[in-house]
């Protein structure tokens, strides 16, 4: 009769995984590849510009003229940029209806509101009439081409 197995009482046979000659060095290679993640994810983390939303920014107050003659023009621009980050100060109509291209007119605003309604309307012409005492930033004459801008 073979002899009785008993799992109880014999010597713990040791594992390979177990060995403290591989689980330390082991240890120390994650630690590294994670020390060195973080390395790289700190040197390529975007540098704080400053810069702010233009939510945070105040509203670019504007004038909305309508330069072509097409009735309700102004009103219907005024509605198409209500959604952004301009406020419309007025809408007109310009003496002649004789734009063919929309165009914003610089009163008294700077151009970095410039750059700012210009990637927010999407019109890119733009021309210089200062005056002081004018009651918005900018004027914005809608052309025949309004249809590029009004979506």
């Amino acid at each position: 009769m073979p002899e009785d197995m008993d799992l109880t009482n014999g010597a713990p046979q040791k594992k390979w995984f177990t060995s403290p000659w591989l689980i330390y060095p082991a240890i120390a290679l994650i630690l590294l590849g994670l020390g060195f993640f973080v390395y790289l994810k700190s040197k390529n983390a975007a540098p704080d510009t400053g810069e702010y939303l233009e939510d945070q920014l105040p509203a670019i107050k504007v004038l909305v003229l309508n330069g072509c003659g097409y009735e309700q023009l102004a009103a219907e621009f005024a509605a198409a940029i209500a959604h952004k980050n301009i406020e419309v100060v007025s809408l007109g109509d310009t003496p002649r209806p004789i734009y063919d291209k929309s165009i914003i007119v610089i009163r008294k605003g700077d151009m970095q509101d410039l750059k700012r309604l210009q990637k927010m309307t999407g019109i890119s012409r733009w021309t210089s009439a200062m005056n002081e005492y004018h009651s918005a930033d900018f004027d914005i004459i809608v052309g025949r081409d309004y249809e590029e801008y009004i979506k």
